[in-house]
């Protein structure tokens, strides 16, 4: 009986105080460690988009070879919408008259297929969305617009967070972004919107 009455346990003081201190580093910590998550996820999707402007340049000169590539001048612009919905690709296309006809391959203005499906040879569109589904077998689900100017990828943008797009993001004729190399994102490192969407860019907007 003397040994039990010897055993104390805390008092509630000092279990206030150990709460507190537990409190206080947590609001210390949590914030920081939801900040570098943050920022991981900024900088995968940055590669991300870096690898998807380098395979959109290749795929154009691809088609080049093939003849059924862009006009090279200046003047040849097109934005390509990217829409990845549960494995399916969609790539369309603004301008189909500025790119080359091959006899059996041609621009129609869209098309979707996925990796497991072979395209139709006739539709450029869809030759182009099975490259980039094999080349992204991991994406799932995104958007990506993209500008082409003579055959090459001139800007890009994507995000894994949703398949519908992204309008805080600059236009790419808007000297407010591309051009400078800077924009107005939600966060103080950039690659967040104002409204939570992650979104990698390349070349890549800073704050």
């Amino acid at each position: 009986m003397k040994k039990l009455k010897s055993k104390k346990g805390f008092t509630l003081v000092e279990v206030i105080v150990v709460i507190a201190i537990i409190a206080a580093l947590a609001a210390i910590l949590i914030p920081t460690m939801i900040g570098y998550v943050a920022r991981a996820h900024v900088a995968n999707i940055n590669s991300t988009a870096g690898k998807m402007r380098d395979n959109v340049t290749y795929f154009m000169t691809q088609a080049g070879t093939e003849g059924y590539g862009m006009f090279r001048t200046r003047n040849s612009i097109c934005d390509v919408e990217i829409i990845v919905d549960n494995g399916n690709w969609t790539v369309n296309t603004s301008d189909i008259t500025v790119f080359l006809s091959q006899y059996d391959t041609h621009w129609t203005g869209t098309g979707t297929c996925d990796m497991n499906t072979a395209p139709r040879v006739e539709v450029a569109e869809e030759r182009f969305a099975s490259y980039l589904a094999n080349a992204f077998r991991d994406v799932q689900t995104g958007y990506c617009k993209c500008r082409l100017v003579g055959g090459m990828c001139y800007a890009l943008y994507f995000t894994d967070e949703q398949n519908t797009e992204v309008t805080e993001m600059p236009p790419f004729n808007n000297s407010t972004g591309w051009d400078i190399g800077s924009f107005q994102w939600g966060n103080d490192d950039g690659g967040i919107t104002a409204s939570g969407v992650t979104v990698g860019t390349s070349p890549v907007i800073i704050v």
